[in-house]
């Protein structure tokens, strides 16, 4: 594995630098051209090229995607210390622990455990979740510039793998404006229920034009159940090169580590099943123009992970993966906006070592375009994209959007289709904390999948915003998970299956210190093979936030969540049956002043009348759990 990674750093390295040195000389010479006016195009600057923070809410309203937006200013008035509580905050968005004891179970529009969530950073896909973990706990907050999370069907330049939606985690960058009153120095501290203890630090330096952010944190928790406890600690780095010419670099990375018990699910505990987790992530990023009215975003990208599984019969296992890849993105315009057009492009090489399973590899590619035509009113989208992997050959993707604005009202039609080829976690044995109780199928085939929308949105004044949706989902040769006669769940493709619901999302401002956000989301779904409900597919989603700010300056936050009953088992086994919940939380944050620095005391209370319920089949919940915590602006 050594070889491999030293092997495949110098390729990355070696590819990098030749991209970077072409694009910087086709940038200089395309500045030298002054089409006789003495400056050339020197006068073109990526930031009016690049789809700003500032204009991508406008952006988003106008085009037929659906997308939910975050930024940076938003989660630090809100007080998230996590990305877990900004998507959680988010309409239709729900993040629950996985019962493994690392990552987290994502889902968008009641999705629960049909397809598959893309999550990329920087637009770059995170090689960890090729082998079924996403670990959003190796991404501090406080590099993190806004989180989209895109609603499925999404736009095929964003890559495979988004059938259920997408979530795009943005880092800081020379672009992002900076928040009133934000200082360069923050540190936290942090600790609560159940052994809780947290520190976190970062500092934003700015020597000349070099931006360098750097970023750590600690966290340690003992858990309600036994084997539940578990140590953590992350390193980050950003760092913006000074610009030239018309061309920006940054170069980032990130480094996490934990060690943590796995207990397992209570109808098969496993209170002696250790793990120990490395990753490592690496990038570097080019930004340029592309004439007077387009750009370029060039991204090389290195993902190395090291598991360590101690199960409870005494085997222990490794895991060694590796990805290293690249991708493209480059969007022009005509200088009217009638036109626009992105192409996108991508190269991956997935390695993986098993002690269990042996060595595995991948090799990807996808290429992609998509075109935009604006008829002022009415805003059209057409775009398709191929992808190829050396194990399942050619898959093609497309998809197709309508949006028409009337008055305050606006109208969005979506569909698309993809195919999801399964991941080593499904083909082989998963490597997290179970391996006493999944196995893989290497004689999975791909999923088809098709994918309909139709929204009605209206603003109807500042901060009182309504949208309805309906989607349909349709899947051939699905993969679910079966349980056997041993015990153990194996993946297995089903005929197919389909999902259809309505989503409500209002936005409402009650008054200048007040604001009320709620999301709903009604659906049914069907197993075509038994006639059954889909797994992890509850009937009803719903979600309130209520924000006040009282006359002291003290904020808060309660939010309500109520998830109906569904089945962790596609025979939807009574004994499997997973009964729906109603939870409330509460947060407090009061400012204060401390030695012209900035400073906030808070509270979090999480289950707030401590409701015992299961994440999904015989993974409960904590129950009630406090964290207090102070936040030191300097």
């Amino acid at each position: 594995m050594a070889n491999l990674l030293c092997r495949y750093t110098i390729l990355l390295i070696t590819v990098l630098t030749l991209c970077l040195s072409s694009n910087a000389a086709f940038g200089q010479h395309h500045g030298s051209s002054g089409h006789g006016h003495g400056h050339g195009e020197e006068a073109t600057e990526l930031e009016e090229i690049v789809v700003t923070a500032a204009r991508l809410q406008g952006y988003l309203e106008e085009h037929p995607q659906q997308v939910e937006v975050m930024s940076r200013a938003e989660f630090r008035e809100a007080g998230y210390t996590d990305l877990d509580q900004v998507l959680n905050a988010m309409p239709g968005v729900e993040v629950k622990p996985s019962g493994t004891g690392l990552g987290s179970r994502l889902s968008i529009r009641g999705s629960g455990g049909g397809g598959k969530i893309l999550v990329l950073i920087n637009g770059r896909p995170m090689g960890g979740s090729q082998y079924g973990v996403v670990n959003l706990d190796s991404i501090p907050l406080d590099m993190v510039s806004r989180v989209d999370v895109f609603k499925p069907p999404v736009p095929v330049w964003l890559g495979p793998g988004a059938t259920a939606g997408a979530i795009n985690i943005v880092l800081t960058d020379r672009g992002d404006k900076k928040t009133a009153g934000e200082k360069p120095t923050r540190i936290g501290l942090s600790g609560g229920s159940f052994g809780k203890v947290g520190v976190t630090a970062s500092r934003l330096f700015h020597p000349g034009e070099h931006r360098l952010r750097l970023s750590a944190a600690g966290n340690h928790k003992d858990g309600r159940r036994e084997n539940s406890d578990g140590d953590n600690g992350s390193f980050s780095f950003q760092w913006d090169l000074p610009k030239k010419s018309a061309i920006t670099y940054d170069i980032g990375g990130r480094y996490y580590q934990s060690e943590h018990g796995s207990p397992g699910p209570l109808y098969n505990l496993t209170p002696d099943a250790r793990q120990s987790y490395q990753n490592g992530q690496l990038d570097a990023r080019m930004q340029g123009a592309v004439g007077k009215t387009g750009g370029y975003d060039l991204k090389a990208y290195l993902d190395i992970t090291h598991l360590k599984d101690e199960a409870q019969a005494g085997f222990t296992s490794t895991l060694d993966a590796l990805t290293a890849g690249l991708k493209n993105e480059t969007n022009w315009s005509t200088e009217d906006n009638r036109w626009a057009f992105r192409f996108s492009g991508g190269l991956a090489a997935d390695r993986i070592d098993h002690t269990l399973t042996g060595d595995h590899h991948r090799e990807h590619t996808s290429v992609g375009l998509q075109g935009d035509r604006n008829f002022s009113s009415v805003i059209a989208t057409l775009g398709g994209r191929l992808d190829y992997s050396t194990d399942y050959g050619f898959q093609p993707a497309a998809d197709g959007g309508i949006s028409i604005s009337f008055g305050k009202n606006r109208l969005k039609f979506n569909s698309g289709y993809n195919v999801n080829i399964p991941s080593f976690s499904q083909l082989y044995q998963p490597s997290h904390g179970s391996i006493d109780q999944v196995r893989g199928n290497p004689d999975l085939t791909e999923e088809s999948v098709w994918t309909i929308s139709a929204g009605f949105s209206r603003k109807i004044a500042e901060g009182r915003n309504f949208e309805i949706t309906l989607f349909h989902e349709d899947i051939d040769d699905k993969i679910s998970y079966e349980d056997g006669e041993d015990g153990l769940k194996r993946p297995a493709n089903i005929e197919g299956s389909w999902r259809r619901g309505i989503e409500t999302i209002v936005n409402w401002k009650l008054s200048k210190t007040a604001a009320i956000d709620m999301s709903w989301v009604w659906q049914e779904s069907e197993n075509r093979d038994n006639k059954k409900e889909l797994t992890y597919a509850p009937d009803q989603k719903f979600k309130t936030t209520l924000r006040w700010t009282l006359p002291t300056g003290t904020r808060t936050e309660t939010t309500l969540n109520c998830v109906g009953s569904h089945f962790s088992d596609i025979a939807n086994s009574p004994e499997k049956k997973v009964d729906g919940y109603t939870t409330v939380d509460l947060k407090l944050i009061q400012p204060v002043t401390f030695a012209k620095s900035r400073m906030e005391l808070s509270v979090l209370l999480v289950n707030l009348f401590d409701k015992a319920y299961d994440v999904h089949y015989s993974y409960p919940d904590d129950g009630f759990r406090v964290t207090a915590g102070v936040t030191l602006d300097f």
